[in-house]
């Protein structure tokens, strides 16, 4: 039956997209009910998640694929960007530094474990580069991942309507917003709302990918001595 879930998975998707499409409502994010509609039939028809997982492996290279069009939109805003390139890369070490202490006092005022604390500690970056990061700082990589597609799809499914609920009209804000706290699928929304959103998003989600790597290891330490 397994043959059947690559298959399966497109047409849901593709079938969620077009319901999107029509009814134009954030709460149905195709990416957030697909993952939905897998997990019910795993459960229902009580299949094996690894072979589920070796059975979709494809998406995992057109994902790579997916990743790299994502600067599509940045290549054609590249000269926009340049002027404000300084600006734009403050303005994403300061995310990436709220991100941490933010979900670091969280967990502490939650009383969590510090292993977890540190499966919190970078977020704000694509699934690949957390993973580094996490395993850098002693955390657990699977809840760091899990971390990472929920923010993405919260943030595709909310992000805008929160970012205009507080005023924050701007494309260029929003873009930036989105890209540097919702990583890949934060940028995928923007890309679907307007051009220079996502030009925005995209030039975020790839300075995070460098920053996160170079800033959180040698913050979070800094952070467990102060906040304890």
């Amino acid at each position: 039956m397994m043959w059947l879930a690559l298959p399966l998975t497109i047409i849901a998707f593709l079938c969620l997209r077009q319901l999107h499409a029509k009814v134009n409502s954030p709460l149905l994010n195709p990416v957030l009910w697909t993952i939905i509609a897998s997990v019910l039939c795993l459960l229902l028809f009580d299949l094996d998640l690894p072979s589920y997982s070796r059975a979709t492996s494809p998406f995992n290279y057109l994902l790579e694929l997916a990743v790299v069009a994502l600067a599509v939109p940045l290549y054609k805003q590249i000269h926009q960007l340049k002027k404000q390139l300084l600006l734009i890369l403050i303005a994403v070490a300061v995310g990436v530094i709220m991100a941490t202490s933010s979900a670091y006092v969280i967990a502490t005022l939650l009383d969590a474990p510090q292993q977890l604390k540190a499966s919190l500690a970078s977020l704000s970056v694509t699934t690949p580069i957390t993973l580094l990061v996490t395993e850098q700082l002693g955390g657990i990589g699977s809840i760091a991942a899990s971390m990472v597609i929920l923010i993405g799809v919260v943030g595709a499914i909310v992000g805008f309507s929160l970012l205009r609920l507080f005023g924050i009209k701007e494309r260029s804000a929003q873009g930036l917003a989105l890209g540097g706290a919702c990583h890949a699928i934060g940028t995928a929304t923007a890309i679907a709302d307007n051009e220079l959103s996502a030009a925005y998003a995209s030039a975020a989600m790839a300075l995070s990918a460098i920053l996160t790597p170079l800033l959180v290891p040698l913050y979070y330490p800094w952070l467990v001595h102060w906040v304890g």
